[in-house]
């Protein structure tokens, strides 16, 4: 925390340039994601428009980088042949179905964000075998809306 903390703090002392930069690794962060990064863009000072494009180019990458190469992992393992039953990943296939049942890629890209991080969300929804361009296009409205709140909250909040 301490570390989060001591970041914030040399981000507001850098150049523009910078302070975009590293808002945009916040949002690269699973579980700070783009909430968080646009949040401490607004909070420090940087604009909110550009905070939250910032923070939203981060987010979106890496929860890209999540999303391309294990859609293509999960239809390998789907399109496989395999007598065996059980194990590891068919466990946690099911688990990952069960949630993807009940929540749907809206409700999980959406909701995760504020309890656990989209990129949780991304996996759960490719293995439970979502549509690659329906996680894609749902990952990014829920980005998108996260971190429009975070700018518009940390502006409110401000540092001054």
């Amino acid at each position: 925390m301490e570390l989060l903390q001591d970041f914030i703090i040399n981000l507001m002392e850098m150049n523009p340039l910078l302070q975009h930069l590293g808002i945009a690794l916040i949002g690269v962060i699973p579980f700070l994601e783009g909430f968080f990064g646009s949040f401490v863009g607004s909070f420090i000072g940087v604009s909110a428009v550009t905070s939250a494009i910032a923070s939203f180019a981060g987010n979106w990458i890496s929860v890209m980088l999540v999303i391309i190469p294990f859609n293509a992992l999960f239809t390998w393992l789907r399109n496989r042949n395999s007598g065996k039953s059980g194990g590891f990943i068919q466990g946690r296939a099911k688990k990952a179905q069960e949630t993807y049942d009940k929540y749907g890629v809206p409700g999980l890209a959406i909701i995760a964000p504020a309890v656990a991080s989209g990129h949780i969300a991304a996996f759960i929804s490719l293995a439970a075998g979502a549509d690659k361009k329906r996680v894609i296009f749902w990952h990014t409205i829920s980005i998108l809306l996260w971190v429009i709140v975070g700018a518009l909250f940390g502006g409110f909040v401000g540092f001054n």
